[in-house]
């Protein structure tokens, strides 16, 4: 069984839903999810079945397409910078945090381009506070009651954040522009050179302005060609900014492993507004995401 819960209202800005996936021996597993290239984080913290974590990025790609590992251990799937999918059977029970884009920086310990694209312990990203979040979570069955421990960490270490305006103002602006903003535009927001602005990124997101500004764009396409599947792939590439269809085709193999005909009209009217393939919010049971 697959629920939901909405974090508190000042995790709102950082945390999209927290998740849990549950099984009994009457009723095992068996999941498959693909989760495209977004720039965000999930934290997982596993506590039944491993789970399988391959890349399925093109081979011609590089970037590890095919590497396939086993994963018996909570861990962070930190931001993303090739297609992955994950494959679950069995007895399953497991606890994940859906981070917003961007919204692993008020709670990170470390510079976030450390962990691009691995997957480490959450104490290695979080602290030591996270270790004990994962013992607790594991003596703790009601699903409620696990919201409130996650509620209650991330609660504590924002209040003990840094102050990030330079870097949330440059980020929501290349969000806005949907990856049209160019660097100098989002260092402008920041208030900050160029240069410093990579820093930013290096540390509070772990992935640089310009490869951003892809990601933001891919997400436009796919989101363009699963909501108007009657659209050229040319008018889906130049909507989203491509330079042409053949950089968009390029783009889209290299964060979904697979081609856009694949995906065009792939979208559930059961679904959210930003809906993508990762996002299965439309696989809960028909019960409304309680508040």
């Amino acid at each position: 069984m697959y629920q939901l819960r909405r974090p508190t209202a000042a995790l709102l800005p950082y945390v999209e839903h927290y998740w849990f996936v549950t099984s009994s021996l009457e009723a095992p597993v068996d999941l498959r999810v693909d989760v495209f290239v977004d720039a965000r984080a999930d934290l997982i913290f596993n506590f039944g079945a491993p789970y399988t974590r391959t890349v399925i990025a093109p081979r011609s790609s590089g970037a590890g397409a095919g590497e396939a590992r086993a994963i018996g251990t909570s861990n962070l799937d930190a931001q993303r910078l090739v297609p992955i999918r994950i494959e679950q059977r069995g007895l399953v029970r497991a606890t994940g945090v859906r981070v917003r884009l961007g919204g692993l920086a008020p709670f990170a310990t470390i510079a976030l381009r450390e962990v691009t694209d691995r997957t480490p312990r959450p104490e290695e990203v979080l602290g030591l506070e996270a270790r004990a979040l994962e013992e607790t979570l594991r003596a703790e069955l009601g699903l409620d009651a696990q919201a409130a421990a996650l509620d209650a960490l991330f609660v504590a270490q924002l209040a003990r954040a840094p102050r990030l305006e330079g870097f949330t103002r440059a980020l929501a602006h290349a969000v806005e522009a949907r990856g049209g903003a160019s660097v100098e535009e989002m260092a402008e927001r920041a208030g900050v050179s160029s240069r410093h602005l990579d820093r930013l990124f290096a540390k509070h997101l772990g992935v640089p302005p310009k490869t951003l500004a892809k990601v933001l764009r891919f997400q436009c396409a796919l989101g363009a060609l699963m909501r108007e599947p009657e659209g050229t792939l040319a008018d889906v590439a130049a909507t989203a900014g491509y330079f042409d269809q053949a950089h968009f085709i390029k783009d889209f193999r290299r964060m979904t492993g697979g081609v856009p005909r694949g995906y065009r009209g792939y979208y559930p009217p059961e679904g959210p507004s930003d809906f993508a393939p990762n996002v299965v919010v439309f696989l809960q049971d028909a019960e409304d995401v309680p508040a």
